[in-house]
């Protein structure tokens, strides 16, 4: 039997009982990318029965809800007592063919919105907080009063990820990340000598011949390089990473792999332990060529 909109109300609130709404929210995005460190797009994308959301879709359905909050907040902020409309979850998961997403890319969508919105709302006054839309289906709601249904749906969609992994393997839910121990310590001139620099991707095809690699053509402050990387396995899609500033080593003395010329590498997070490599990127937007260190 469906909840009434006052039971889903209720339900949702009760989870975030006890603790800060802010904390929760703060952590949901961290938690999500330990759970799913590691797993394959099939096991993401698996749904644990035919009328139940997959892990891919339900953190698309969080990014989407991140969506719909950014824009409830400031309608509320900038227009308070006007109403705020409803939204369907499930055509938003079904339009967006939720069901073959990358989980991956709607965590790092979620994780950008929840930390603007976050944000914002550290900025408000007692008396901004207080202020209300109406909603479509639940009425009068305040913005402190969303706060804790955002908690509270975190904490429900976080448990349901973790049933869901819980199921697919004895103990899956709990997988701890085994961390590598640190290397030998070595001379800052070392580490010095390292040129890492931030460029802009502004071509990504498929090497002739290579499953895993990909030849990126790297926009940098003097030029354009090209750039052999093993990513295909984990981004099927490479027209996704076009535009894309990452950190690359530039100063590596130039090869050729597999026929195709390489001046330099990717540096990426998560490939040395296992699990999907992660760009390692500018936190904002940077002149092409820029310096790491």
């Amino acid at each position: 039997m469906r909840e009434t909109f006052a039971e889903y109300t209720a339900r949702l609130l009760a989870l975030a009982v006890g603790a800060e709404p802010l904390d929760i929210m703060a952590s949901t995005a961290s938690a999500i990318g330990h759970l799913i460190a590691g797993r394959s797009t099939t096991e993401l994308q698996r749904r644990p029965s035919a009328d139940r959301w997959s892990i891919a879709e339900i953190v698309s359905h969080l990014a989407d809800s991140e969506i719909v909050f950014a824009f409830r907040l400031r309608q509320i902020l900038s227009a308070a007592g006007g109403p705020i409309q409803a939204f369907d979850q499930n055509a938003w998961v079904d339009s967006q063919q939720a069901a073959s997403s990358d989980a991956f890319a709607s965590l790092s969508l979620f994780a950008a919105l929840r930390g603007a919105n976050l944000l914002l709302v550290r900025r408000l006054t007692g008396e901004e907080l207080c202020r209300f839309g109406v909603h479509a289906e639940r009425g009068e709601e305040s913005i402190a009063h969303m706060l804790s249904l955002y908690a509270g749906h975190d904490r429900n969609h976080l448990a349901q990820v973790e049933r869901i992994l819980a199921g697919h393997e004895p103990g899956g839910a709990a997988r701890a990340f085994p961390a590598a121990p640190i290397k030998p310590a070595i001379d800052h001139v070392v580490l010095e000598q390292l040129d890492v620099r931030a460029g802009t991707i502004r071509d990504a095809v498929p090497l002739a011949g290579a499953d895993r690699l990909a030849v990126l053509t790297v926009a940098f402050a003097d030029r354009e390089r090209t750039i052999v990387a093993g990513i295909r396995t984990e981004r099927p899609s490479l027209d996704a990473i076009v535009g894309r500033q990452c950190l690359f080593v530039v100063n590596l003395a130039p090869r050729t792999i597999r026929g195709q010329l390489s001046e330099g590498m990717l540096f990426d997070i998560g490939f040395a332990d296992g699990l999907r490599p992660a760009f390692a990127q500018p936190e904002w937007p940077v002149p092409d060529g820029t310096r790491a260190g």
